[in-house]
């Protein structure tokens, strides 16, 4: 992506999160956009969205249908992708929306890597560890599974990385080895 194209999406996304920050409903914008989203992650809108074979026409019609269970803010939004012929930009700016109503809302989602499945109790504590360590004041718990990390976990929020893996130990004395 091009860098034309990359501030036209921040462009597009800056003025939605503003109008949410402004009407204090960035709660149901971001609940409005992740739905969009995750529409367009279990579909193939994207590709229909952004295809040359796929008429203008019908790429509105597409985009109408999605209008049915926005708010008027949200109508409103997609009315304006829909006039700019910005329907190809769509799924990537809704994600631009997502990551900046997130930061908006101060609600990174932390990620819980482990080797096996937590007790609630060990859940809460990692969780509220992370949001220590990691300075944040709020965060969605998303947990993971992954044997390969043999043990322990990683943390994954906000860009920064906590890990206390048996395999990152392992590699890391492999290193010192050499």
């Amino acid at each position: 992506m091009n860098k034309k194209t990359q501030a036209l999406i921040e462009q597009y996304s800056k003025s939605l999160v503003e109008v949410a920050i402004e009407h204090k409903i960035v709660e149901k914008i971001q609940q409005e956009v992740a739905a969009l989203i995750d529409i367009f992650e279990t579909s193939e809108l994207e590709g229909v969205l952004s295809s040359l074979a796929v008429s203008h026409d019908e790429k509105q019609h597409f985009v109408k249908t999605l209008q049915t269970s926005c708010s008027t803010y949200l109508v409103n939004f997609l009315e304006v992708i829909v006039q700019n012929e910005r329907e190809a930009l769509l799924y990537p700016i809704l994600k631009s929306i997502d990551q900046e109503l997130i930061k908006v809302n101060g609600q990174y989602p932390i990620q819980i890597t482990t080797a096996v499945a937590l007790s609630p109790e060990q859940k809460e504590r990692l969780f509220d560890i992370a949001k220590t360590k990691l300075a944040l004041p709020n965060g969605q718990l998303v947990e993971h599974i992954d044997p390969s990390i043999v043990g322990g976990f990683v943390v994954n929020a906000n860009n920064k990385v906590i890990d206390a893996s048996v395999r990152n130990q392992l590699h890391q004395f492999k290193m010192k080895l050499k």
